[in-house]
């Protein structure tokens, strides 16, 4: 049996947005807060992504991250999870073709982080909100 989720549900979640594109960021949160996430940090590049995760200030439940920005880019902000040993999940997000996607979850993984999943642009609420329920479903076990 599925567990059903409400918008109460998913606002226990702590997602963190790194996104080089203003209006992806701006989408997202928007999505979010409509899906009952009330939590929502972002961060405008790879680095800023990259210090919200190294400045101790209550890591978030989910990343949620592009891979091609300029500066760091979404490798590289995995890599830094990884090296910081963080334990949330991870949203993989592209506007590229499903082959970098893949690439990237491949690298993820190898990095022991723990993927929720990999979203092209545009996004899908309706996959957004799959997403953030399956990473709801494993902070409960």
């Amino acid at each position: 049996m599925t567990a059903t989720f409400t918008p109460t549900t998913l606002a226990a979640l702590h997602v963190l947005l790194v996104d080089d594109d203003p209006f992806m960021l701006e989408l997202l949160g928007s999505m979010l807060n409509k899906l009952g996430v009330t939590r929502v940090s972002q961060a405008a590049d790879g680095e800023r992504g990259v210090a919200a995760l190294a400045s101790g200030r209550g890591m978030p439940d989910v990343v949620i991250c592009d891979i091609h920005m300029p500066g760091k880019d979404g490798f590289q902000v995995m890599e830094a999870m990884a090296a910081s040993g963080y334990k949330g999940a991870v949203v993989l997000l592209s506007g590229m073709d499903a082959r970098t996607l893949n690439s990237a979850a491949l690298m993820a993984r190898f990095h022991h982080l723990q993927v929720l999943g990999v979203m092209t642009k545009p996004v899908s609420r309706a996959a957004l909100s799959d997403l953030l329920s399956r990473a709801r479903s494993l902070q409960e076990r």
